[in-house]
């Protein structure tokens, strides 16, 4: 170990020196960079009038081979990756909805739960559309002090798709409808958020962004506002608002309402995954001069006469919808966790990059000024943020006048050409041009470092595959450390340690043979064929070898370790590490005895599913507690005094003193000893009888007590 530990130590030393060397060398290169790829990975089918401009694009939840995409026209299709010629048409809201006058489709979004069978949102999603307002009773959302007639009407949509995968327009609902003036005033955003869990409060509640109108933006709902509600119908309602909503007690506004007179609002994310607050990328001025914001929202702010006071963005550039996002992939490590946004010059657009850090604060005499606001002092405007430009997009696939940012379902970011159709992932690479150095001495001193770099880096590596790998820990990272059965009980998902999302999910369907390992010792196998289901007498003698194990001694250096490997039709292995003990060190969470519950368990589930024909029905036994289990180790329950316990389990290797005496004076006296000694060689093999049942979970904490104290009674009694 001290050997390793040095060689540990030499490896960091030489690292330092060589990226202190690369450093300088870096600095005295500058054609040294960081350059980035773009992989084609899927294409739009070919749309011509500009009425069909491009919307947004998902990928599809849980398939990251197809992706769904929106038009103006109303159209959505589904898109398969790196296959064009499967484009399928998902719907035509102008032919699903024939008897209103749509305009066009202006925002579209899936549920939180589009991917989830069995809970409510499942494959639903809701588009907005502008159609012009007609005579019918349907509720409209509008301002009670505004008097003039309003033409046009907003509408929110909920569609469902069925299982298979195929759209009814019967089972669209209306969700809300907004009075707007005109055409142009729509809904441009729809979102969930996406941080937000199930268990949360906030989960599911839809976020609406609606235009400011140039004609009516002193009113509160024309004067460019987010609304939040939550699309699920009422009674009395076809949705409802959050009691949690900023405005909801205020008479003022609608309930509905959530962040009033932002301008043009382009675009709203969420840059941090805990916390609710909202950066709004919005057109926004108190003069004839509007500028191009990125502001912070908590939600109840009113920016129509006092300007935002937290933004970290500010100019003259307006930036379009879907060009603004916190990267959270692994493809390009440099951008992790930056916010991204693109623009454009006059040549080519950007790519740049945004510190995600806190919020500009303006002081509180600007905050309390009006005129203030409207344009901030030089000062101020110094000390915001400039972006950083992070790859110039000279690429000739992104040679466009349509260029949006979106990013999949891992993640990763992911560019559409809206001219070309063309859908492109991005991968990062180190691009480091080729230099020659001037002194011959300098190049055979870097010779002999990087012969003594990869020297120690394959001692270093050795090491850690013959030794760390070796290690437990390393050993529960590697494998699966927990599985779930899916809420439909037709598969499993498949967890790794702290990652609360299952990595691997299979069906119960595919999986061919199951496994239960001790250390790298089989104890059973579950397949479909004759001998291997699942019986009763199977399970006692599962119970009784982990007891065994249970009870050897744990010394330093020793591991225990149970396992389930599941093999599955497509000859996938997977190898799920329940329990692991080294030493005096328990690596995973639960207890050993709760871990041989779950593997009973998991085996009848499984035999159950693949070879029914082979296994028994199942008689559920109690499960015992640990602090039974506890009990009946140390066997604490016994109340006999243990001076006669004794008496009773020691062995008969000779015969006691008044027997002994008695067979000197009398042969039937000797019978009579024998007699005696030979009820209790049979009291104690009753007891380790009772015990091996006890220890086969035939018999409870109770039942072991009463019988055993029944057994000493009867023997005192025939005494």
């Amino acid at each position: 170990m001290l050997a390793v530990k040095k060689i540990i130590f030499l490896f960091n030393a030489v690292c330092l020196v060589f990226f202190c060397t690369k450093s300088i060398a870096n600095s005295s290169n500058p054609r040294i960079q960081q350059s980035y790829l773009l992989q084609k990975i899927a294409q739009a089918p070919t749309i011509s009038t500009a009425k069909r401009q491009w919307l947004t694009l998902f990928e599809q939840p849980g398939n990251s081979q197809f992706y769904y995409l929106a038009n103006k026209s109303g159209q959505i299709y589904q898109l398969e990756q790196d296959n064009a010629k499967n484009t399928a048409l998902l719907l035509d809201i102008g032919q699903a909805l024939p008897s209103q006058a749509i305009i066009n489709l202006s925002a579209f979004t899936l549920h939180p739960h589009f991917s989830e069978r069995d809970q409510a949102g499942f494959g639903t999603f809701y588009t907005a559309h502008i159609e012009k307002a007609n005579n019918s009773t349907a509720s409209r959302l509008h301002e009670v002090n505004l008097s003039e007639s309003l033409k046009f009407d907003a509408v929110v949509t909920e569609w469902k798709l069925a299982v298979s995968n195929q759209l009814d327009p019967a089972n669209s609902r209306e969700v809300i409808r907004i009075a707007v003036p005109t055409a142009e005033d729509s809904i441009r955003q729809l979102s969930f958020n996406p941080y937000s869990k199930a268990w949360h409060d906030d989960f599911s509640q839809l976020f609406i962004s609606l235009s400011q109108s140039a004609a009516l933006k002193k009113y509160p709902l024309y004067s460019g506002v987010i609304l939040r509600i939550n699309p699920i119908g009422t009674a009395s309602n076809s949705y409802s608002v959050p009691l949690s909503n900023p405005y909801y007690a205020n008479e003022k506004f609608d309930k509905a309402l959530y962040l009033l007179g932002a301008g043009q609002i382009q675009q709203f994310i969420w840059p941090e995954k805990h916390a609710s607050q909202l950066l709004v990328s919005h057109q926004y001025g108190m003069n004839n001069t509007p500028k191009q914001w990125l502001s912070y929202s908590n939600g109840g702010e009113d920016w129509r006469k006092h300007a935002p006071t937290a933004f970290i963005y500010q100019d003259t550039m307006p930036l379009s919808a879907n060009n603004l996002l916190v990267y959270r992939g692994q493809n390009a490590p440099s951008l992790r966790n930056k916010l991204l946004l693109i623009t454009q010059d006059e040549l080519h657009w950007q790519l740049s990059s945004l510190a995600n850090e806190a919020p500009l604060q303006t002081n509180a005499e600007q905050s309390n000024n009006y005129q203030s606001q409207a344009r901030l002092p030089s000062s101020d405007v110094a000390r915001l943020p400039s972006p950083k430009i992070e790859w110039q997009l000279s690429q000739q696939a992104l040679l466009t006048s349509q260029l949006s940012l979106h990013r999949d379902n891992r993640g990763e970011l992911l560019f559409f050409n809206e001219d070309s159709g063309a859908i492109y992932q991005l991968f990062q690479q180190d691009d480091m041009a080729d230099f020659q150095e001037t002194k011959s001495d300098t190049l055979s001193g870097l010779t002999l470092f990087l012969i003594t770099l990869f020297g120690l880096l394959f001692s270093y590596i050795f090491y850690q595959v013959k030794v760390q790998n070796k290690s437990a820990k390393s050993l529960v990272r590697k494998r699966f450390s927990s599985l779930v059965l899916t809420q439909d009980k037709l598969a499993l998902n498949l967890f790794r340690r702290h990652n609360p999302e299952p990595e691997k999910t299979i069906t119960l369907a595919s999986i061919k043979q199951c496994q239960v390992l001790l250390g790298d010792m089989t104890v059973i196998t579950i397949d479909t064929t004759a001998d291997h289901g699942f019986t009763e007498q199977q399970e006692l003698e599962i119970r009784k070898l982990f007891h065994t194990e249970q009870i050897d001694k744990m010394v330093d250096g020793k591991v225990r370790r149970i396992s389930l490997a599941l093999n599955t039709r497509a000859k996938d292995s997977h190898i799920i590490c329940l329990y692991l003990r080294k030493g005096s060190d328990r690596i995973t969470k639960r207890s050993y005895f709760e871990v041989v519950d779950d593997v009973i368990d998991w085996c009848w589930l499984i035999a159950k599913y693949i070879n029914s024909e082979n296994t028994e029905k199942r008689i559920i036994k109690p499960k015992k507690t640990a602090e039974e289990i506890a009990r009946a180790e140390h066997k604490s329950h016994d109340d006999t005094p243990l001076h006669k316990q004794a008496a009773i389990i020691r062995p008969a290797t000779h015969l006691p003193e008044q027997v002994m005496s008695a067979t000197d004076e009398s042969g039937d006296d000797h019978d009579t000893g024998i007699e005696s000694l030979t009820m209790e060689t049979d009291l104690v093999n009753a007891i380790e009888k009772l015990g091996k049942l006890h220890q086969q979970g035939l018999l409870s904490v109770e039942e072991f007590a009463q019988a055993k104290a029944k057994l000493l009674e009867n023997s005192n009694q025939t005494e």
